[in-house]
This record gives C-alpha cells, structure tokens and sequence, in this order.
C-alpha cells in the first residue's frame, strides 16, 4: 500500500501527457524499518543449518525463550518478553493455531522446511491478525516459490527424516505442496541425581525411554487469479505419535500421546485502485489420545480422548485514501468447542464451547514527508462462554525516520485473554484444569531504535536495541507441586520489564553473524507471602543466541552457534530452579556445483554438556554449598548430549542469505 500511494503521489506531480511507471520487486514481508512494531522477519536460507527446527530459529530473535521437553522433535513452545505461553499467538499464514491464546503450540509440529519466513512481532502486532496478545504473535509463512527441493537426514537414535517440495504453474492456476516424515527413538544419555541433591553416590547418567516419536506432516495449496482477485484453497495435515517420557525424576515408560490435526484454509483476496482486503474461512480439528493405564504422569491412570474444533471467519480491508491517510480494519469471530471423553471415568464431561468476535480498527497517520507515522488502533472482544466477557483496548504506536538508516519507535497498549477451556476443565496428564479462573489483563509498552547501513557498503548491517515494559493483572500461570503436576492460577499482578538488541552483519558477502541479547526482570506482585517478589517461573534473566557462518560461493559452508539461558525458576515458590546452560553447535556443508546435491555434517550440544555445577539451595543465596544439575528445561526435562546429523539435499535454486 506503501508503493501505490508513492506511485499516485509521484503521478500527480508530473506535467500532463507524461506517464510515470513505477518499479519495485513484490514485497516478501514486513519491513522493520517502516513499521513502528518490533518485528524480527527470519529466512530458513543458507546460513541455515539443516539440523535448525522452527523453535531454534525462532529462539534466535531477540526477547524470545524457547522452552523445550527434550531434544530434535520434542515438545517447544515459545515465550516473547517474559509473557506465558499462551499470550503468544501462533499464525500460519495469517491463520491462529492458538486463537485468544486458546492453547500452547508445539513448535516441533511444524516442519521448518515448509516455510519461506516467519515474523516474530513483540508487542504491538498489526491490525490484520485481528489479535492483540501480550506477548506477541509469531506467523508462518508457507513457501511459494516455484521448482522443488528434497532432502534426507540421518542421525543417531535412528533419527531419520526427509521432506520433499514442489510447486506447478499453469496459467491463472498455480499449486504448491510440501511433505515431511521424521521418526527417533530419542534414548539419548542424560544426568541423574535420584532427586537427591546432598547424596553424591546415587548419581547416575542414563538413557532417556519412552521418548520415541514418529511424525508425518505438510500443506498441499491450489490457487486461481482471476484479474484483481485470487482465490486460495488450503490444507495442512499432521499426524504424531509418541511416547511421554516425563522428567527426570519422575520418568514414564508406558504413557502415550497420538495427536491428529487438520487445518482447511478458503480464502478470497482482492485489491483496487486504493483499496485492499481479503475474507478467510478456515477450520481447525484436532484430536489428542492419551494412555497412561500405570498413573506414571501424576498417579492417576487415564485412557482419554481430547476433541477440539475451531471454525472462524475473518475480514479484513485496507484503504488509501490520501498519502497521509492509511485505515484497515480487521473483524473476525470464531467458535470452539473441547470434548473429553476418559474411557476409565464413571462420569462423562460436558462439551465446552465458547465463541469469540473481534473488531480492530486502524490508521497509519503520515506526516513530516513520511518521517513520522502514528499508529492508532482500538480493538474490542466479546466472549460468549462458561462466563461472558467484554473490553475495549486501545494501543498506539510511533514510528520516527529523522534519516533513511535511523528509525525511532514506540508502543503502548491494553491487553486481555480470557482462560481457555483446557486451563478451566482440562484434565490432562498432569495438567488439571481450574474453573475458578478470571481474565488475565495488562499493558505492553516498548521503546526502540533501528539502524541500517546502505546496501551499497561491502559490510552490511543491521542494528536494533530496545526497552520493554509488560504489567498484568491476575496473569494465569501453570504452578508445580511436590507431584510435578501442574494447575493453573491467576496471581494478583505481575511485571516484567528489559532490555533486548540484535546485531546482523554481512560481510564481503562471505560471511553472516547475528547476534541477539536480552536481559529481563520479573516480579510477582501477589501479596501472598510464599510467593511476593519472587521471580515469575520460566523466565530466565539473560539469553543470549549467536550465529556465524563463513561460506566460498556457496560451494562450502562454514557455520558456528551459540546459545546461552541463564538459570531460572519453574515454580511460584522459586523453589525448584533450571542450571543455566551454555550450547554450542556447529555445521559444515559442502557442494561443489548447484546442480549437485548438497552434504552437510552438523552437531547440537558440540561440547556434550549434560551438567552444570549450580547452588544446592537456590532459595538460600547464603548458602555456599554447590550441587552437580542436570541440564534441562522446562519442569525438569532433560536435553541430549552431543547430536550429529547428516542431510543431503537437492534444490533446483538454493537458497543464498537474504535479510529485508
């Protein structure tokens, strides 16, 4: 919209009888520089090395925290400025897997190689998501570039995986489609106490079990242009099966999970002179077997069978009426509804249904010849469900360009999400759900400067540093017991505020670095007294993610990473605390013409670290006494040791480093 109103200005300006055509390559994402949010815009392409998954590459932006159950396939999830998990929303292609933050999304369901980029938006997240989450909003974008791919992968606990990709055009049709297989026993070693932290002698390093997982997954896409208007059909298949391993003290042999999950897209998109928009209709069905007939995840056995469906429609429509003058609106609703059936109950649940409607309305206001944009919105939720629920939140956003390198930005706005049905009556493994919860609500605000070196320049960068500022009321966070089950329960307030930059260099174009930081405090704010100022659980204070790669036309590649979490808390009580872990990883590829396959050697955990010496009572900092801890994530998951993988592929155009 950006370019058509450049172009109708430019238009105007010019002497009758002269015609003026105005060339630009399509857009391929938001850029950071124009927009007044915190966005970070990430490309699988060459300095990615092929054992990267959506978690690692979305972990690598700043202000975000991955938490992981295990190693390549297991469960992550991911946390953007210290806000839970479910106030980060997750979009393919525009569409919520998550909607009102309804649910976690397994990161590892989701085949990096399916996509062309994904967008980590902290914060302020635009109109046309019809969302307004805390944290932020993480979407995926499919590919649809045209040729193919295929690559295989092999690594041990017979770890084996291959994807294939394709696309065909024929006139006003074009079709696309994109297929994963990835199967691993997962018994790799980890590091043991006997949840024994003042008894050496019963240490031991053993082997993960029930940790073995198969997955079959992909997107198969149809499309039609006809003049002005496209249409688009969708569907998004997954199937996962799986063992529940538990964690290290409580480890499971026999719990099983088997996830079916089918996202149907129909969208209809069109544009005119001025105006822009777009009507999608989708549906999300998704269905979770649980077997747990020894009790080994909380002591209860369980045979049950969780059904959620979604079915929503969203509009949403763009206007330029005047070059300082942009408004969208975005208004969507959607109904979902959660059935558990447990075949060893003697009582059936009910079926839980809500329904949700959301309306944005939006402006970019642009004065100063384009230097200064003010970014208005007001979005209003009505919640029909268990308890009905209504708010108005305004947010704002400002975006200053004194320079063509420097961009000044600026964020503020109420928030609200309303418990999901599976935090009020799930009952899930050793997940229990609370009906008693209340609405979680706050504000976001965020301050921050972007800086770009001219392409031009043979060491090209790119530079963002920032502040931010979260405060909630009655925020849900899932607590921990002594049985490592877990309830969700609303805390009187919290906040978390911090510091986040990112650094991305490209040099000579033979070598890629960026770098990313983020420092962050958190208080809990309740005024129970187990629990006042005590830091918010799984929100470590300091990550740091770091990648480098050296590459000679891309006939050999060189690549290094790091990444570093600092230790933090998995209960209220701060009790039970996570060692701060420190991962290197490191690949090499090598191809000698583009039209050969490409073999690449990569290693996760290079220095095969799987402990770290740690403070043996983290609630006495007094306390000079050290204990050995295993490494591991969230609620005491371990992660593997050294992994290697072997991958070959072939493309008909490799990806080369491309960063907007």
């Amino acid at each position: 919209m950006s370019l058509l109103v450049f172009a109708n200005a430019a238009f105007a300006a010019e002497p009758p009888g002269e015609t003026v055509v105005v060339e630009a390559p399509a857009p391929r994402g938001p850029d950071a520089a124009a927009t007044s949010a915190a966005v970070t815009v990430l490309r699988p392409d060459a300095s990615t090395p092929a054992s990267a998954d959506v978690a690692s590459l979305v972990e690598s932006a700043a202000g975000t925290t991955v938490q992981r159950l295990g190693g390549l396939g297991d469960f992550a999830a991911v946390s953007i400025r210290g806000a839970s998990l479910r106030q980060v929303e997750v979009f393919l292609d525009g569409v919520p897997l998550n909607p009102d933050g309804a649910g976690v999304v397994n990161l590892a369901e989701l085949p990096l190689g399916a996509f062309e980029r994904i967008e980590v938006w902290r914060g302020n997240a635009p109109v046309s998501f019809g969302a307004a989450p805390l944290g932020g909003v993480v979407n995926l974008v499919t590919r649809q570039g045209d040729g193919g791919a295929v690559s295989a992968a092999y690594g041990p606990y017979q770890t084996v995986k291959g994807d294939a990709y394709g696309a065909l055009t024929h006139g006003n049709l074009d079709g696309n489609a994109f297929a994963e297989v990835l199967s691993t026993q997962g018994d790799y070693r980890y590091f043991d106490d006997n949840a024994t932290v003042f008894n050496l002698l019963d240490d031991h390093v053993r082997v993960r079990g029930n940790n073995d997982k198969l997955q079959v997954g992909g997107f198969v896409r149809g499309r039609a242009s006809l003049g002005d208007w496209r249409v688009s059909l969708t569907d998004a298949p997954l199937y996962r099966d799986e063992g529940l391993p538990g964690s290290v003290n409580l480890p499971a042999e026999e719990a099983r999970l088997t996830t079916l999950r089918n996202l149907a897209v129909a969208r209809v998109e069109g544009h005119g002179g001025a105006w822009a928009g777009s009507a999608t209709l989708w549906h999300l069905g998704r269905r979770e077997a649980l077997v747990d007939l020894a009790g080994e995840l909380d002591g209860a056995a369980r045979e049950e069978t969780d059904l959620s469906d979604t079915v929503g429609l969203r509009v949403t429509a763009t206007a330029a009426p005047s070059a300082w003058l942009q408004p969208s609106a975005t208004v969507s609703g959607h109904s979902e509804t959660l059935a558990v059936t447990d075949t060893l109950a003697t009582d059936d649940e009910p079926v839980r249904a809500r329904r949700v409607g959301t309306a944005a309305l939006g402006a970019d206001l642009r004065f100063w010849n384009d230097r200064l944009t003010l970014s208005p919105v007001v979005q209003g939720v009505a919640l029909d469900g268990a308890t009905t629920i209504e708010s108005l939140d305004p947010r704002l956003g400002a975006l200053v360009r004194p320079t063509r390198w420097l961009s000044l930005k600026a964020n503020g706005g109420r928030y609200l999400r309303a418990p999901d049905l599976v935090e009020m009556f799930g009952n899930h493994g050793n997940l229990e759900g609370n009906p008693l919860l209340v609405p979680e609500r706050g504000w976001q605000a965020d301050v921050g400067a972007r800086v770009e070196g001219p392409r031009a320049w043979p060491v090209r960068l790119s530079a963002d540093a920032g502040a931010f500022w979260l405060a909630s009321e009655d925020r849900i966070v899932w607590v921990q017991n002594s049985q490592q089950s877990f309830t969700p329960v609303n805390f009187g307030a919290t906040w978390v505020q911090g510091v986040e930059a990112a650094l991305d260099v490209q040099a000579f174009d033979v070598v890629d670095s960026d770098t990313t930081v983020t420092w962050q405090q958190s208080r809990n704010l309740t005024a129970d007294s187990g629990f006042a100022n005590n830091e918010l659980p799984r929100t470590p204070p300091l990550t740091i993610s770091e990648a480098v790669s050296v590459h000679w036309e891309e006939r050999v590649r060189l690549g290094y990473s790091l990444s570093y979490t600092g230790a933090n808390y998995w209960d209220a009580a701060n009790l039970y605390a996570s060692a701060p872990r420190t991962l290197h990883g490191a690949f090499v590829r090598a191809q000698p013409t583009p039209r050969w396959p490409s073999l690449e050697l990569s290693a996760l955990n290079l220095t095969d670290t799987l402990t770290e010496v740690v403070p043996r009572n983290p609630a006495d900092p007094d306390d000079p006494s050290r204990a050995v801890s295993a490494i591991t994530d969230f609620s005491g998951y371990p992660l593997p040791g050294r992994t290697f993988l072997l991958t070959a592929r072939w493309q008909q155009a490799p990806p080369t480093k491309d960063r907007p």
